[in-house]
């Protein structure tokens, strides 16, 4: 009874030790890794429909003002592609990501690099400074939200949950009224 005993015990302590290190593995991916989906909301007034969104540059700030980050609009939708300083922008090679295989690896290569580098300083964003046109718009605070429930869904295959990331969402509103 007693050689049972210890080989359930044993039995027990190797799940638990599995267990422990796959939800390991999925808190320190979660914490080293982020995603930070902008949405930009232009305030044109009555002729919104009718005129195209200017490009639109954007650097987030941390509370002491140093940039963080750099982004600049899509001009075809309303959010924001960053600017990672070392390894650019993903948009390129996201486009050519459907047709090749090769394709497809870059860009989840930049999209790797992207999230690792967006980890680092996004805890960090108080303020956005804003250049369109002949536009301005400085210290503009930022309110950034944050969504994650890995432990709930994270399962670890890439057909059902895949690796955990932080999310990180926020919306900036601009009208152009306020800069002539």
């Amino acid at each position: 009874m007693q050689i049972v005993k210890g080989n359930t015990m044993k039995v027990l302590l190797v799940i638990t030790g599995i267990i422990g290190t796959v939800l390991g593995y999925g808190y320190w991916h979660l914490t080293t890794h982020a995603v930070f989906h902008v949405i930009l909301n232009v305030n044109r007034g009555v002729e919104s429909k009718l005129i195209s969104t200017p490009e639109i540059k954007i650097q987030f700030i941390d509370a002491k003002g140093a940039v963080l980050a750099k982004g600049i609009n899509d001009k075809n939708y309303n959010y924001i592609h960053l600017i990672d300083p070392v390894h650019g922008d993903c948009r390129e090679v996201e486009k050519k990501a459907p047709f090749s295989r090769e394709a497809r690896n870059s860009w989840q290569e930049c999209f790797e690099n992207q999230s690792i580098w967006i980890s680092k300083w996004i805890r960090d964003v108080q303020k956005v400074n804003l250049e369109y046109g002949k536009c301005l718009q400085q210290d503009i605070p930022i309110a950034v939200s944050y969504n994650s429930d890995w432990y709930l869904w994270w399962v670890p295959h890439p057909h059902i949950g895949g690796k955990p990331f932080s999310y990180y969402n926020s919306t900036i509103k601009i009208d152009e009224q306020d800069c002539v």
